[in-house]
């Protein structure tokens, strides 16, 4: 058998980068499309965008199609996609030793992804907010319980989500479970407090009130007492809320952004030399996002941000550079070491060729579950029970309504009519419509 030339090698490895590169675009490129249809407000274009772009059944399509398809109203649809990410997560818990080696080979994507932990927990809420959508609010309560697993078993410092926490006190307390719900409560302005570097938020104003109001309605004086001098709510006084029910919407506002790639040049003491890495970022700052304004009648509330998606994003980036520029620098002697190994034994042109694959296989890890919005907003308001008319109004500069998404809300006397709605921009009225319909339906508890 012949021995392979220099030339010869030389033109197998350009062909295997050839091949090659045309499946080393970033995740960030390859959701372009999906973006773009997002920001457009065309939730069904997105999801065609996805589904022609993915290729594999992994945890972040699922996470991405879940919702998709829960901003077009099938909810049963999302939870199904969510659920495939959530056992597909589980079973990913032990990273395998081969895909840490592909990482120091090729480059991180070939590691599998299985989400932030903020990004865990948020399949979790996304699920309960679909069976509430679908009028099973016991099944809701299931998913808040395995939240709470989930953020437990992450160490004696355990990494919980404050919404997950207020949205288990509003599932609880829709149950009558009033014990449980105040627990809940207590536990989000914990956690607020204890994440405000990374989202940025101080503890919900409504929160506050919920919390001394199912104090109060439970009698638990201490506590109340306790909070309100806490809260510095001096003046706080108990809601009449006899002969009503209570709206409560919630408002997926905006993108998450998206991670992006960069390239630097960075000094590896063990070559004595630069070498190029690739790296993820967040290279353009949190969006401004519009104000809504909840109005119901004369009524008219502007909704609170409970969850900066953004900043969570941004913090758990943070956390996990270091280990990704370490494996990064790692990667770049291996590959420089097999550049030099390549050029002994077949020459020259065979060096450049392996050159030419190393750097059109170094791209960073942007993969991200990036259909969430930017943020989580909610508003609450006791109403007289009968039919309303809910309008949430996106409020653009100068106090311009740019968008209007009508809801039609049952409010029944003592129970809790939950809705919620995602807007990226402004939808075609037909769209709306087809949503707006479906949400509204089975959420009276």
């Amino acid at each position: 058998m012949d021995c392979i030339t220099p030339y010869r090698f030389f033109y197998l490895l350009m062909l295997f980068a050839i091949l090659f590169v045309q499946g080393c675009a970033t995740s960030a490129y390859k959701s372009m499309d999906m973006r773009a249809a997002l920001a457009q407000g065309r939730p069904d274009v997105a999801l065609k965008a996805m589904e022609k772009e993915s290729a594999t059944d992994d945890v972040m399509v699922n996470m991405n199609r879940g919702i998709l398809l829960r901003m077009l109203g099938d909810f049963n649809g999302s939870n199904q996609a969510l659920e495939l990410a959530k056992k597909k997560i589980e079973d990913l818990y032990a990273t395998s030793l081969s895909e840490q080696v592909g990482a120091l080979m090729l480059n991180d994507e070939t590691i599998s992804f299985e989400g932030d932990r903020y990004e865990q927990v948020l399949v979790h809420a996304f699920k309960a907010l679909n069976y509430i959508a679908l009028g099973d609010m016991d099944a809701a309560r299931v998913e808040v319980l395995q939240s709470d697993v989930k953020m437990m078993e992450w160490g004696e410092a355990p990494e919980e989500d404050p919404f997950m926490r207020y949205l288990a006190g509003i599932v609880f307390e829709a149950l009558g479970e009033y014990d449980e719900a105040i627990v809940s409560y207590r536990k989000a302005v914990e956690v607020y407090r204890a994440t405000k570097d990374k989202q940025g938020l101080n503890i919900p104003l409504q929160l506050q009130n919920d919390f001394l109001r199912l104090l109060s309605q439970q009698r638990r004086w201490n506590e109340f007492k306790h909070y309100k001098q806490k809260f510095a709510q001096g003046s706080w006084a108990m809601p009449d809320t006899r002969g009503m029910g209570e709206l409560i919407v919630l408002l997926h506002n905006g993108m998450t952004p998206q991670r992006n790639q960069v390239s630097i040049n960075t000094w590896s003491s063990e070559l004595s030399l630069n070498v190029r890495i690739a790296l993820p970022a967040y290279s353009q700052p949190a969006k401004n996002l519009n104000p809504v304004r909840l109005t119901v009648g004369n009524e008219q509330l502007l909704l609170e941000t409970v969850e900066n998606i953004d900043g969570l994003a941004r913090a758990a980036l943070r956390a996990d550079m270091p280990v990704i520029t370490t494996r990064a620098i790692a990667r770049a002697v291996v590959k420089k070491k097999s550049e030099k190994k390549i050029e002994e034994r077949q020459g020259g042109l065979a060096q450049l060729a392996m050159f030419i694959v190393n750097q059109a296989t170094e791209i960073a890890d942007t993969r991200c579950w990036n259909t969430l919005p930017q943020e989580i907003q909610i508003a609450r308001l006791f109403l007289p029970a009968g039919q309303q008319l809910v309008r949430l109004e996106v409020i653009g500069p100068g106090g311009t309504i740019v968008d209007v998404i009508e809801l039609s809300a049952n409010i029944l006397q003592g129970k809790k009519t939950i809705l919620s709605e995602h807007w990226t921009a402004p939808r075609p009225a037909a769209d709306k419509v087809a949503v707006n319909t479906e949400s509204a339906t089975k959420v009276v508890f």
